[in-house]
């Protein structure tokens, strides 16, 4: 009796090295893409951030109907959403967020400072920005990306505009 020689699928030293070199490689390439991507991403998403930051001043204006500040205390990286001073609104409906770590704001010569914040936006109980909100709020990141967000042509509410590099 002979024994039936089995044929087993396999691969050999060398071809698994040479695929381990080109996984080296390919990630070796998408690697740093992937990381500018992701720093990419947090500029878009504090521009956001704050865009809904004035819509949800504008909103709160309307419902309290007491004029709202979007105001920003650059000491502590914080954008906050309150009652103009001298105005009492529901407290509990105040909010406060912090910056990310890489974005920094800068904004136009309009805005004025209040208690060691620099009032961006302030909207009326009507729903409408008051005259003496910022013109644009530019956000900028570490990496040296930039976003505006700056007020509409009908001057009512504000936008994002298309990053700078």
């Amino acid at each position: 009796m002979t024994q039936a020689r089995r044929s087993i699928a396999a691969f050999t030293l060398v071809e698994l090295i040479i695929v381990m070199a080109l996984l080296a490689i390919v990630t070796g390439i998408a690697a740093p893409m992937l990381g500018r991507s992701m720093k990419e991403r947090n500029l878009p998403d504090e521009a956001k951030r704050f865009l809904s930051a004035t819509e949800y001043a504008r909103s709160e204006a309307v419902s309290q109907g007491v004029p709202m500040v979007v105001w920003l205390d650059l000491g502590a990286r914080q954008v906050g959403i309150e009652p103009r001073a001298g105005f009492d609104g529901e407290p509990t409906r105040n909010r406060k967020y912090t910056l990310g770590p890489d974005v920094h704001m800068e904004t136009d010569q309009r805005s004025t400072t209040v208690s060691g914040h620099v009032n961006l936006v302030e909207f009326g109980p009507d729903g409408g920005p008051s005259e003496t909100s910022a013109e644009f709020v530019k956000l900028a990141d570490r990496f040296g990306f930039e976003m505006n967000v700056v007020r509409t042509s009908d001057r009512w509410s504000y936008e994002i505009q298309h990053p700078t590099r």
